[in-house]
């Protein structure tokens, strides 16, 4: 085992190291074009009428009568302006909303299909007026991480939960709310967020709306596993960091534990490493030794780009969900590795490590919906395997034939709405 996951490139065996992670697998054969997308980033072109508009918005619903419309996109408009935009679609949403917005906050609100399209032109000449029918909901994604990379995990992708959604909230601001559901993990992690073509430079300043962030009180000494990234206590508790490119990166917390456990005084003053809202409390098996039930935590970090950089401020219009980075850092074998969504996963940006290159159930998942049902621990999201009877054998969170998991993993074609269809005895 060491051989294989050693940090050393010298040893390192990708085949026996495939080998190795199929032979683990959830999923008998998993298709090797994945991956493991469930949503399409598209462009849309506008051309604002006559009028006093402010800001045009992209919704996945009607907002005038849906309460539950998320917003995809916002940018700052003035009429008869055009130009270019850029959204993330979850395969699932077949018509957008764009909503003009004037200056008394009345929507001129236009739908037009959600095609498979790349590209897409808002046609605004058939439009309906009217009023929120609440605030601003942002679309918002959960990330699910195992935390055994390069290992084989359990495939119950809880070992860190995040929910995150990105809002403009100013001509040079974005908004990225970051929410910590779940730590299923057992050894310390680290979770930062790189922002996708950004420089570090590109920024004037990061803050939380708070004022409060996920390291506040670490112990110092906890930094240990990640001294070559958080190099001293100023670069820990900075929010912004300077990634190997130069790229902008977001800090979210040193230990996902710490982040997740902030009230001490509930373990009696003592910190201890707990799995934290992966398991029913009324279950016979929840051991207060090892699980624990706490609040979810959410955090508005507010990043202002600088003002004198046009062609950034030009580029925040297609600041989208795909846009955002979020990956976790462990320390194993004298080294340390991040786990990526699949789209980034040769991302390395602080750490220097092999990445593997075959496909086969990744260490982490991205879904389009903000309140997904993530599987309990000890619960596969989703097992398909041919027996020596020839009959399929499937189970685990999400295995509802025809809408399963492990049948997306085995087509990512198909089966798009697996994420639809969970067994709740088996998720929290």
């Amino acid at each position: 085992m060491l051989g294989v996951v050693s940090c050393s490139k010298n040893v390192y065996d990708e085949n026996t190291h495939r080998e190795l992670i199929h032979y683990f697998s959830a999923v008998d054969s998993v298709d090797q074009q994945h991956m493991w997308m469930l949503s399409e980033s598209k462009s849309l072109r506008y051309q604002v009428p006559s009028g006093s508009y402010k800001q045009l918005r992209i919704y996945s619903a009607n907002p005038i009568s849906n309460s539950k419309a998320e917003l995809m996109n916002q940018i700052y408009v003035s009429g008869n302006q055009s130009g270019v935009l850029t959204v993330d679609v979850p395969y699932q949403v077949t018509t957008l909303y764009a909503a003009l917005v004037d200056a008394s906050g009345n929507l001129t609100v236009a739908s037009f299909p959600s095609s498979q399209g790349s590209e897409e032109t808002i046609d605004f000449s058939a439009a309906t007026t009217g009023k929120a029918l609440s605030t601003l909901k942002p679309q918002t994604y959960t990330y699910l991480f195992e935390e055994n990379y390069p290992e084989p995990g359990d495939y119950d992708y809880n070992d860190v939960v995040m929910r995150v959604s990105q809002e403009r909230t100013a001509v040079n601001q974005i908004t990225v709310n970051v929410t910590l559901s779940a730590v299923g993990a057992e050894k310390q992690i680290a979770g930062c967020i790189r922002l996708v073509g950004y420089s570090y430079d590109d920024i004037d300043s990061v803050y939380t709306t708070t004022g409060v962030t996920f390291n506040d009180g670490i112990n110092d000494q906890t930094l240990y596993p990640f001294g070559n990234i958080f190099s001293d206590k100023t670069v820990a508790h900075s929010l912004l960091m300077k990634g190997r490119n130069q790229e902008a990166v977001l800090n979210l917390f040193c230990d996902a534990h710490w982040a997740m456990a902030f009230n001490i005084n509930a373990d009696y003053g003592l910190f201890t490493r707990k799995k934290y809202n992966v398991m029913d409390p009324y279950s016979d098996y929840y051991d207060t030794d090892v699980y624990q039930s706490r609040s979810e935590r959410t955090l508005s970090y507010v990043i202002t780009f600088k003002e004198d950089n046009q062609l950034v401020i030009n580029s925040l219009d297609n600041f989208c969900q795909e846009t955002l980075d979020p990956f976790i850092i462990t320390y194993y074998n004298g080294g340390n590795f991040e786990t990526h969504v699949e789209q980034f996963k040769a991302a390395k940006v602080f750490a220097d490590y092999s990445v593997a290159s075959f496909k086969d159930l990744p260490w982490a998942l991205m879904v389009p919906q903000g309140d997904f049902l993530y599987p309990q621990e000890g619960n596969e999201i989703g097992y398909r395997k041919k027996l020596e009877s020839g009959v399929v054998a499937m189970m685990g969170a999400y295995a509802t034939s025809g809408h399963s998991f492990g049948e997306w993993a085995e087509d990512h074609t198909r089966f798009l709405d697996w994420y639809l269809y969970p067994n709740t005895s088996m998720t929290y």
